[in-house]
């Protein structure tokens, strides 16, 4: 079987308002992906494109280097060759995570099809049929967030993460607003985006202590492992690493500086499946447990995430599925539903899911 031909088509799905460290948004923009085989089968995948400021990638970037630089390297290629096909990515095309990611998918979807199996069966199998999520809160004024905080209650998740500012006065009235509308049962989060200073960040978290967080994540800049560590020697709450793992090598960084108690793996950071299962794996191996985390994701990318934490080993605590509450619309023929705070596994070939062809003209940038 080969690889006959790759098409991509862009869209994007109004968000409700949604800011954090970096920019805001008002829409979450994304490639789906489409690889074709000459036995007739199609994959899906889907490349995140919505934050430039973060990946370096643009809507026009991924689809241009998709269809002129990936899709003439891999037209030809056995599709069985994931592993394969994403090391001539990565001999042709440094960093483009996002580009990666939108290729990697499309090609475990259509393994799938092909096998007539769920990709979490690629991944290992599953650990677990209900994946329990949680959602962030974009940066407002401190009620603005606290009322945001509830509707999301509201949506029967219950685990919230809180965005952080270059303000952390403000951000410490934030979070002790959110607690306070929120009750005591509810698990809160804290993700500065790496907007803080290590002597910054040790005192917010004193000042909040009464809040009782579950984690910090990424308080200060990717680079900067020992002040990380320096933070987590200092503070009674678990730490969170998010832009500061990418790699299996990165896991390995983290973990010999100690400056982290989790990772948060992001499908659009890792490439996509084959390079998250790498990152996990090792992670695994260190003691240090792994979530999915959030990127807005539209789509597939969202189911995506899915089968990825349904596949991991260590799950402590939720994954993240911000797109849930903040994604205005679906592409999806059944949307994704939370139930008692989960989502379910999907069972069907592939990811599992149908794309909704009027949805996806209606969204469609062209």
């Amino acid at each position: 079987m080969k690889i006959t031909k790759i098409e991509t088509i862009a869209y994007g799905i109004p968000v409700k308002g949604f800011a954090d460290a970096y920019t805001s948004f008002t829409r979450s923009d994304a490639i789906l992906v489409k690889i074709y085989t000459d036995e007739g089968y199609v994959g899906i995948g889907e490349a995140c494109a919505w934050e430039p400021e973060f990946y370096g990638e643009t809507r026009e970037s991924i689809e241009s280097t998709i269809l002129n630089y990936a899709a003439p390297k891999i037209i030809g290629e056995d599709p069985f060759n994931i592993g394969h096909i994403m090391r001539i990515l990565d001999l042709n095309l440094a960093r483009i995570t996002c580009v990666k990611e939108g290729i990697d998918l499309a090609l475990h979807d259509l393994l799938g099809k092909i096998l007539n199996v769920p990709v979490y069966k690629l991944l290992g199998g599953k650990f677990r049929d209900k994946i329990e999520i949680g959602s962030e809160i974009g940066i407002k004024s401190p009620q603005e967030m606290a009322d945001n905080a509830l509707r999301v209650l509201e949506e029967g998740i219950r685990v919230i993460k809180i965005k952080g500012s270059d303000n952390m006065r403000l951000d410490v009235d934030r979070i002790k607003t959110v607690r306070a509308a929120v009750g005591d049962d509810v698990e809160l989060r804290l993700d500065p985006n790496a907007a803080w200073d290590t002597i910054g960040s040790i005192r917010v978290m004193r000042a909040v202590e009464d809040c009782n967080l579950q984690l910090l994540e990424q308080p200060i800049p990717n680079w900067d492992l020992k002040g990380m560590a320096h933070i987590r020697s200092k503070i009674g709450v678990p730490v969170m690493a998010d832009e500061s793992i990418w790699t299996p090598q990165d896991a390995v960084k983290i973990h010999d500086y100690g400056a982290a108690d989790l990772l948060n793996l992001k499908i659009a950071k890792t490439c996509g499946l084959y390079l998250g299962k790498k990152v996990e794996a090792v992670a695994e191996a260190l003691g240090l447990p792994c979530i999915a985390g959030t990127e807005l994701e539209p789509g597939i990318s969202a189911v995506a995430k899915i089968h990825l934490a349904a596949s991991m080993k260590i799950h402590p605590i939720a994954s993240e599925f911000t797109e849930l509450t903040q994604v205005d619309g679906s592409i999806l023929k059944q949307p994704l539903k939370v139930v008692d705070g989960c989502l379910e596994v999907p069972e069907g070939p592939g990811f599992g899911v149908e794309i909704d062809e009027d949805a996806l003209e209606k969204y469609r940038i062209k």
